[in-house]
């Protein structure tokens, strides 16, 4: 009777924190939207000059994007009740008749579809007749954001050879005001092909006809979904621009969660047609969670994986990490090796001694003053396999197909680096990615969540890619981790110096990507504990100081996070101070230039 009774109070408890939490974020929300508020005299009068400074001024094709379920609807007004736009070439495309209340006709062209009731032929004839430099496609919940056009512009104009530009949304209640801001991180291939993160208001080139050709074979039962992944088959990060500002405003309530989706199903299908099409051999799945899981081929014959495994006595840790997995693992293809930093107790040695019978496990000694980043750069020197993972003695396996999934998504040439799902041993999450800039270093998103909860915009359940993953648990090829130089021993001998490789990959090109379907657990800390004395503090602060010297700007924008999120914590609430450029500002300085856009310009890596 007691436990239940403890587990009660404990569990009322954390209702009542989360009930305080929500409350504080609803007032944060609501000073946020205010701050962003296109009616405020000062923002109003600072959109009205960035309008007036427009030297170059593309014409906005905009037009509907049917509804999911292909049902025939009456026309959406995409201006909502508010006045007309500040920027002013436009043209609104209608297969109606109506038009609405102060909108200058003039700017109202109807396309005649007539005998065409089925709504992808009406659209594709909306397409065809374009002449805009852009198509502005707004989703039949959608309404335009009064300065939403305006900065649709500007990024044009700066960024001539864009394939896409996607903004930030909200929705839109009966009573006029907004809720439930949907803060979107910048283009995340991996993102996508695991979920539509970005169902909603898209900007795309105005080709007209060119434009419409391609939408041929699209099944828009799933949104914008297809249309997109076609767009990722050739687009690179700099052709692909994030508007981090709210351009859309949705009257239905957002998807927050990912769906479970059904085998055979229309969302399955769409991802896995994108995989055949780029040539990269995958197979698109349901996940248990929700959204798709992406199994990425393994190499045959399958690669041979070095585990290197740094430890220093606590044979309790590392009897069960090294047991998960010779006694877990399915992956077959592998070797332990593990590196003895000076054990000095006696039933630690003797585990050693006696593992090394296995034919799987190799003991390295290493006794040097402890260096992680040595100590593993050492090992890899020695290792045998094409592939290799970097792990804490403190985790312990918990899904059999952990490597299969890491060495699947390693093996594809534009990634560099797979970070694992690891959880405390009371199932909160202690890793799902890390983001840049949290705390003035890095940190690991949606730390604690507990297990079941989708986290921000079901991102806890998804496969995406980040800046960073922690090497408690890291996947990357040999060849790989010898070509950037491994771990920097040299300034980071304890802290950072996964972060600093995973920085490193992502300047050569290649991507980083967490997976949620391989899972650990992370016994955090155990090993070497987690007080911090004076020398420990000063080595922790002369490294954070070489991240910032080194890295300097991009700890504070991370491409996986969205600028207005604060980094005064793990759980993606909305900041006080956002760190996006304001409406007042002439523009989004995170958006590239037009220079950055030309042909040639493109990253070498492929985006497969």
């Amino acid at each position: 009777m007691m436990p239940r009774l403890v587990s009660w109070l404990l569990g009322l408890n954390r209702r009542r924190l989360l009930r305080r939490k929500a409350s504080r974020q609803a007032v944060t929300e609501r000073m946020w939207f205010a701050k962003c508020d296109p009616a405020r005299p000062d923002i109003a009068a600072a959109l009205r000059l960035r309008n007036a400074a427009l030297r170059t001024r593309p014409l906005l094709s905009i037009i509907e994007w049917p509804a999911h379920d292909r049902s025939p609807r009456p026309p959406n007004w995409p201006f909502g009740g508010a006045a007309p736009p500040i920027y002013p070439e436009w043209e609104l495309l209608l297969t109606g008749s109506q038009v609405p209340t102060g909108i200058d006709a003039r700017q109202i062209r109807r396309i005649d579809v007539a005998g065409h009731t089925h709504a992808a032929v009406a659209f594709r004839c909306l397409l065809e007749a374009v002449h805009g430099d852009a198509i502005v496609l707004v989703p039949s919940d959608g309404v335009l954001a009064p300065h939403a056009l305006l900065l649709i512009a500007e990024t044009v104009v700066r960024c001539p050879h864009f394939q896409l530009i996607y903004g930030d949304e909200a929705r839109l209640r009966p009573q006029g005001d907004l809720v439930e801001p949907d803060l979107r991180c910048d283009w995340n291939l991996e993102l996508l092909r695991s979920w539509n993160y970005l169902d909603g208001l898209i900007v795309v080139p105005g080709k007209g006809s060119e434009t419409a050709a391609e939408m041929s074979g699209h099944d828009l039962t799933v949104g914008n979904w297809s249309w997109l992944l076609h767009i990722a088959g050739s687009a690179t990060d700099k052709h692909v621009i994030h508007v981090p500002h709210l351009l859309c405003h949705r009257t239905a309530p957002p998807e927050a969660t990912p769906r479970r989706v059904l085998e055979g199903g229309a969302e399955i299908a769409t991802v896995q047609r994108h995989l055949d099409h780029v040539g990269c051999a995958a197979t698109a799945m349901p996940a248990p969670e929700g959204g798709i899981h992406v199994v990425y081929a393994i190499p045959q014959p399958a690669p041979l994986v070095s585990i290197i495994i740094p430890t220093r006595n606590g044979l309790t840790l590392l009897r069960r990490c090294v047991d998960s997995i010779l006694t877990r693992s399915t992956y077959v293809h592998f070797e332990i090796v593990i590196v003895d930093n000076g054990s000095d107790e006696t039933d630690t040695l003797e585990y050693l001694r006696c593992i090394t019978a296995d034919s799987r496990v190799t003991v390295l000694l290493d006794p040097r003053p402890f260096n992680y980043s040595a100590l593993n750069n050492a090992a890899a020197k020695r290792c045998r396999g094409g592939m290799l993972a970097l792990l804490n003695n403190d985790v312990e396996v918990i899904s059999p197909g952990w490597l299969e999934e890491m060495v699947g998504i390693a093996s594809r040439p534009d990634v560099g680096a797979v970070g694992a799902r690891l959880w405390y041993p009371d199932n909160t999450l202690q890793h799902a990615g890390v983001v840049l800039g949290i705390h003035g270093g890095s940190g690991h998103v949606h730390r604690r969540l507990p297990r079941g909860e989708p986290g921000y915009r079901g991102r806890a359940l998804l496969a995406q890619e980040f800046s960073a993953v922690t090497a408690a648990c890291l996947v990357m090829r040999r060849e790989l981790f010898h070509r950037v130089q491994g771990l920097d021993e040299t300034h980071l001998a304890v802290d950072f110096n996964d972060i600093d490789l995973c920085m490193r990959l992502r300047r050569a090109g290649y991507r980083v990507i967490w997976t949620p379907h391989a899972e650990l657990y992370h016994h955090e800390g155990a090993t070497r504990g987690r007080e911090r004395n004076a020398p420990k503090q000063q080595r922790f602060d002369r490294e954070l100081a070489y991240m910032k010297a080194t890295w300097g700007p991009m700890l504070s924008h991370d491409p996986a996070y969205s600028p207005h999120l604060s980094l005064d914590g793990y759980d993606f609430s909305i900041s006080k101070m956002p760190r996006a450029d304001p409406l007042t500002a002439w523009y989004d300085q995170r958006q590239p230039s037009a220079d950055d856009s030309k042909p040639g310009a493109e990253s070498t890596v492929g985006r497969l």
